[in-house]
């Protein structure tokens, strides 16, 4: 085995150790962002043994001329994940669920009644899905599960609520 086969391997496996570990502790390295993310220089570094591998093993190139194709196909095809895979997932995090700021003026019905002074909880539909919060009326009087309710803010993860409308249960005749 050439030495440059030797070098792609260890490139190879320590890319592939390191991917492991940061996957376990993730957590650990969100002080990274962008390019310098430990995720793209990981795949940089797998992609172009791997690249140099295969061509080494088929094409019989030069070693040098293997190399510089191994380092520019890996840092297009790191550029494209990074692009249309990394900093979307990266984006798109946190986008399913809604923010505290986003419930208010939102519309909900009271599945608990809010006693005077007391809590109830409000249920909010969205089109991703149904979200129950602990809500306490704006002021302080009691609303019953008959009304929709509006939120006005929400303080320590509690829905501050006041009646939306007039009642929407109506008797069937």
């Amino acid at each position: 085995m050439e030495a440059i086969d030797q070098l792609y391997w260890w490139v190879l496996i320590i890319a592939g150790l390191g991917t492991f570990i940061y996957m376990m502790f993730s957590d650990a390295f969100e002080m990274f962002e962008g390019w310098f993310n430990p995720a793209v220089i990981l795949s940089f570094l797998a992609l172009g043994a791997g690249i140099g591998l295969i061509l080494n093993a088929l094409a019989h190139v030069s070693p040098m001329i293997g190399l510089a194709v191994a380092l520019v196909g890996s840092l297009a095809l790191t550029t494209l994940l990074y692009l249309f895979v990394l900093l979307p997932l990266s984006n798109a995090e946190e986008s399913i669920g809604l923010t505290d700021e986003a419930l208010v003026g939102r519309v909900g019905r009271l599945t608990v009644p809010i006693p005077e002074g007391g809590y109830g909880e409000v249920l909010i539909e969205t089109v991703t899905g149904s979200l129950l919060k602990t809500a306490q009326s704006l002021d302080g009087t009691s609303i019953s599960t008959d009304y929709r309710v509006v939120i006005i803010e929400v303080k320590g993860n509690i829905a501050i609520v006041m009646p939306y409308d007039e009642p929407t249960i109506r008797e069937e005749i």
